[in-house]
């Protein structure tokens, strides 16, 4: 009795459906089919690109805040030029379980540098760090000619 063509072909469409949830989840932030057919696609682990930061301006100062959760001040470094400011380190994640019959040691390490440019210019010798519960902050003063000056209008 011969094999149909469409017995052959969803035969294959199932293998090919197999084969890029296996590669989806073995390489992951690679579009695959689930996501064009609408699915949701399955949680990956990506890798650490660095921290996520947020620039406030105010009149004297423009303070950075990093989330360096995890970090000791001794693993990263901050950097700055007159129009940047560069935070440099390494994360170095590692856990060890144990159970019956098992044994399992994870280890993630991942070298970051991340930079923003600053919106004005800065006084970088008088610029100050502190780090607490996992979140670093930068203040850096304003050069005089940066700080924003008051005009007055005159009415005629």
């Amino acid at each position: 009795m011969p094999i149909r063509s469409t017995t052959i072909s969803r035969t294959l469409e199932q293998l090919r459906e197999r084969l890029h949830t296996a590669l989806n989840r073995w390489r992951p932030g690679q579009r695959g089919d689930s996501e064009v057919k609408g699915e949701a696609r399955p949680l990956a682990r990506t890798a650490y690109r660095g921290p996520a930061l947020d620039v406030e301006e105010t009149d004297d100062t423009v303070i950075v805040r990093a989330e360096l959760p995890g970090l000791r001040p001794a693993d990263f470094t901050i950097e700055t030029t007159a129009d940047r400011l560069t935070i440099r380190g390494e994360k170095r994640v590692e856990s060890e379980e144990r159970g019956r019959g098992f044994y399992r040691v994870e280890r993630r390490y991942g070298a970051f540098a991340r930079s923003v440019a600053l919106p004005c210019a800065i006084d970088r010798d008088r610029a100050e760090a502190t780090y607490a519960d996992g979140v670093l902050r930068v203040t850096l003063p304003k050069t005089e000619a940066a700080k924003a000056r008051q005009i007055k209008i005159a009415v005629t």
